[in-house]
């Protein structure tokens, strides 16, 4: 799955301070009197490079930005392979730690939320939840993730969700199915809060592409950056 190595196109993330908030813990990045405060939620490696640099990049923005340490509390990977990543994964507990996550972000007052993998997931079920957020799923898991835990499927339940959520992936993403891709489709175009965005010719974590080779999804990479800010400080702004 998704992002390791540091991104070029995002600053070094090294200034990251290590913050404790209850039930959650993460990397702060940016002033903390900001008041426009977002919540990053990593895909299974974690905090990784390219993470932390995510996250300095929107801190320069002007937000501060918590990058929240979904899995470390149970262990750091000895090796970054999928097989070391789902392992650890499937000790976490995905009910228990979005109820802990929604408790934290309406503390702490979170204007904005951006989640990959399967922090994209759990974006979906904070918009169910109404978190009075920004919402932003890059390639989460519209038909689930199976756990110890499982929070309910999106697609049982998006048709009827009004908070605003904008989901980008790419249409040739391996791991959501074409059916899948169409169903999420078809209730974006009922459902005004459910904001749907693939991307021709780019796959899975295609956030990645911003350093790729090939000039498409180099493109489709910069644009789906480019939705995730407007979502975050242009959209968040006129209708906070």
């Amino acid at each position: 799955m998704c992002h390791i190595e540091q991104c070029s196109s995002f600053p070094s993330g090294d200034a990251g301070v290590l913050f404790q908030d209850g039930e959650i813990s993460g990397y702060r990045f940016g002033d903390d009197a900001s008041d426009r405060r977002i919540a990053v939620l990593p895909d299974i490696y974690g905090c990784t490079s390219f993470y932390r640099g995510f996250a300095a990049y929107l801190a320069a923005r002007g937000a501060v930005v918590d990058l929240i340490r979904t899995f470390e509390d149970l262990g750091k990977l000895a090796e970054h392979t999928r097989e070391a990543a789902f392992e650890r994964r499937h000790r976490l507990k995905d009910r228990t730690f979005v109820d802990a996550f929604e408790r934290y972000a309406r503390r702490r007052g979170i204007g904005g939320v951006v989640g990959f993998c399967i922090g994209g997931l759990f974006v979906y079920e904070l918009a169910r939840r109404n978190l009075p957020a920004a919402l932003v799923s890059f390639y989460g898991f519209p038909q689930g993730l199976p756990n110890q835990e499982a929070v309910d499927v999106p697609l049982t339940y998006l048709d009827t969700v009004t908070t605003p959520h904008l989901t980008l992936f790419g249409a040739e993403d391996d791991l959501i199915s074409e059916e899948v891709q169409t169903r999420l489709a078809d209730i974006g175009q009922r459902q005004p809060a459910c904001q749907v965005r693939a991307f021709t010719g780019s796959g899975h974590g295609f956030l990645t592409d911003l350093d790729g080779a090939d000039a498409g999804r180099r493109d489709n990479a910069a644009k789906a950056l480019a939705l995730c800010e407007e979502a975050l400080f242009v959209t968040a702004r006129t209708t906070a």
